[in-house]
This record gives structure tokens, sequence and C-alpha cells, in this order.
């Protein structure tokens, strides 16, 4: 997925100085460029220790022939029907699902819903609750079921507040600040129950649901 958003980005811009990403992709990209001079080879050299240190870290089931394509069916059809259930919860809203099909470019689009299932739930679930749980445990002392509750709604929040920076984001409303909040919460949730991978996939299957609706109404 990493290399179809990286691709799809390189094809749409190809030849262009500027390039639109997804926030949180910025967002790390800009603390890694604040390093100073070789910052764009350090973010390669970074992306390259992650994927590497994934497959040492899985290495016994690689080895083992364990990692089958029938897993990977298997965790595609789950993350559809948490898909299906994020859907249901966002529904409520047409507001929330409009302000995103306003700007309809579809390629652009679809390789954002991409970056944003990667780089938003590596910097919001895996950091930002990361990081909530280790103090909240380790420094304030609280217990497990505790901690993870406050990190859940801490990175939902601050998940919410992200889609509004930027010459990109949003203009602030109170009820698309609560929807987002609630589907932090869910996202948040359910990467602390399955993991980083069904998260990912279940947050771009949401996305390309919702960018793929101006299509279909065409289409009907």
């Amino acid at each position: 997925m990493l290399f179809l958003y990286e691709s799809m980005c390189w094809i749409q811009y190809f030849g262009q100085t500027a390039e639109i990403r997804n926030g949180a992709d910025v967002l790390i990209r800009q603390i890694i460029v604040g390093m100073g001079n070789g910052s764009e080879i350090v973010y390669g050299l970074l992306l390259m220790i992650v994927l590497f240190g994934v497959m040492f870290l899985n290495r016994r089931v690689v080895r083992n022939g364990k990692l089958k394509f029938t897993f990977l069916l298997l965790m595609i059809v789950e993350s559809l029907a948490w898909c299906i259930g994020f859907i249901t919860i966002m529904s409520v809203s047409e507001q929330l699902l409009l302000s995103i099909m306003e700007r309809n470019i579809i390629p652009e689009q679809f390789y954002l819903a991409i970056g944003a299932g990667i780089w938003e739930e590596l910097l919001f679930r895996v950091g930002a609750i990361g990081l909530s749980l280790s103090f909240l445990t380790k420094v304030v002392g609280y217990s497990g079921i505790y901690s993870v509750i406050i990190a859940v709604i801490f990175s939902a929040v601050i998940f919410s507040l992200f889609h509004y920076l930027g010459p990109f984001g949003d203009n602030f409303a109170y009820k698309s600040f609560y929807l987002r909040t609630l589907a932090g919460i869910f996202l948040g949730s359910l990467y602390m129950f399955r993991g980083f991978g069904i998260t990912v996939y279940t947050h771009i299957f949401y996305d390309m649901f919702i960018i793929s609706m101006p299509v279909i109404f065409i289409a009907t």
C-alpha cells in the first residue's frame, strides 16, 4: 500500500515542483526536513529501516512459509466488515460526507485515501496512543484499562483537530469535530483490539467508499 501511495503520487505530479500529500505524511516529512541537508535521504532510509524491521520481527513467519495469501485475504475481508460498521456509525451526518466529497479529483483522492490509512494510523494510533500509554502507565502510574481509555480518547481528539490545520484543512465546526473524534475513537479502539494492519485497511476502505460516492451517484 505504501508503494502504491508513493507511485500514484509520483504519477499524478510527474514533472511538477509541488505535490499534494496526506497531511500526516507532510507533517512527518517536515519534522525530518528540519534536520537539515540530506533530510530526504534520511526519510527514505527510515522507511527502509521500518520495512526491514517489520520483516526481521516476523522472520520466522516468513521463513516457515506461514505468511499465506489466504491470511492476507482474511485480513481484507475482516477490514471490509469493520469498514461497514464504521460507515454505519459515521453515516449519521451527511455534512461530514459532503465536506469530503467537495474535492472529487478521483485519482488524487484515491492515493490520498491510501496515504491517510497508512500515515494517520501510524501517527495517531501507533504514535499518539503508544506514547500516551507509556506516559500514563510508567510516569502517572495509571492501570492498563484506564490508560487505554484515556490514550484512545486523547489520540482521537488530536486526530480530529489535525483535519483543520494547514491551507487544505477544513473550516472548524463543532459537528464535524465531534464526528471526527468519534471516528478517532472507533479507529483507536480497533487498533487496540485488532492491531495496525486491520485498522489501516479499514481506514483506507472507508475513505475509498467516501470518494467513490460521486461516481456512484453519477452512474445511477
